[in-house]
């Protein structure tokens, strides 16, 4: 019963909700350019990561990550004016994260025990000026990288132990 009163409601807000198309070729190039950049959270290991993976997405609780939510969005295609943004993973840490720093990826897969993903995305420049700060956090206790866009959460990551890395790239 309860179940048939939330879908009563989404199908209710939905119908009332109206987007109104653009015809601008500016609108449209941006809008196919750049994808949810979803972040995942492993409550056992204390994980989080990102994925552009609509089937990462939901496959997420049968490998113990929960969804938490979009952090930015990002480009799946190369496109002029943005660069790789690199996906590693360390199996013995549980750590999985991004970098646009081909040689942060070198040293994690040849001395700290990463393994090379791939492209995750493709990211405006660190510090560019262009889109907003995607912030990259790291804690010290299970060596979780992290990636964020609000200064509210990124205070409130380093209050809770997590030390601050810099600006990892910009993001749309």
């Amino acid at each position: 019963m309860l179940a048939r009163a939330a879908v009563a409601v989404l199908v209710a807000v939905a119908s009332a909700v109206t987007v109104t198309p653009v015809a601008t070729a500016d609108v449209a190039d941006r809008a196919s350019v750049y994808e949810p950049f979803y972040r995942l959270y492993n409550p056992v290991t204390g994980d989080n990561y990102n994925t552009t993976s609509q089937a990462e997405v939901m496959n997420a609780p049968n490998n113990g990550y929960s969804y938490a939510g979009i952090d930015a969005f990002v480009s799946t295609t190369a496109q002029a004016g943005l660069i790789p943004f690199y996906r590693i993973y360390s199996p013995i840490r549980r750590d999985r994260f991004h970098t646009a720093d081909w040689n942060e990826v070198v040293a994690a897969t040849t001395g700290q025990g990463y393994v090379y993903e791939g492209i995750g995305a493709y990211v405006y420049p660190p510090n560019s000026g262009t889109g907003r700060p995607f912030h990259r956090l790291r804690y010290p206790g299970n060596g979780d990288h992290v990636l964020m866009t609000s200064s509210a959460e990124v205070a409130s990551a380093t209050a809770s132990g997590y030390q601050y890395e810099g600006v990892s790239a910009n993001v749309g």
